[in-house]
């Protein structure tokens, strides 16, 4: 497995090392032209830079993925393309800034969540 996804866990780890990922990557590259849709979106000027508009670098996932509550429903959020922009650096870190998702207190809800999903789904193991 790749060292870049192992702060996921093993099912984000298993989707971004599906196949269907790099397709979906090629898919949204060439829907977006290559280009960022942030700026794109904050009109030609914003995304000016030497002359071109800055090249999309990340595939964003406009409803996070972490954020459902099934299986079923995270691989949805996942693999839709209408859920996924291309975005260059200096926005996708803006976006990520924003929702304060790399905020301690972000890590350890999500922690948190993560635990209590673990144990709902051992007592329902051990309960049969």
């Amino acid at each position: 497995m790749s060292g870049k996804w192992k702060r996921y866990r093993p099912e984000h780890s298993r989707m971004f090392n599906d196949p269907r990922w790099a397709d979906l990557k090629r898919l949204v590259w060439h829907r977006d032209g290559g280009r960022c849709q942030m700026c794109k979106r904050e009109g030609i000027e914003a995304g000016i830079q030497d002359g071109y508009i800055r090249s999309g670098f990340a595939c964003h996932h406009i409803v996070p993925f972490e954020s459902a509550k099934t299986t079923a429903e995270m691989e949805r959020l996942f693999f839709d393309a209408n859920n996924i922009m291309l975005v260059c650096r200096e926005c996708h870190a803006k976006i990520h800034r924003e929702l304060g998702s790399k905020t301690k207190a972000a890590v350890q809800a999500r922690r948190a969540e993560r635990f209590e999903r673990w144990k709902d789904k051992l007592k329902r193991k051990v309960n049969g």
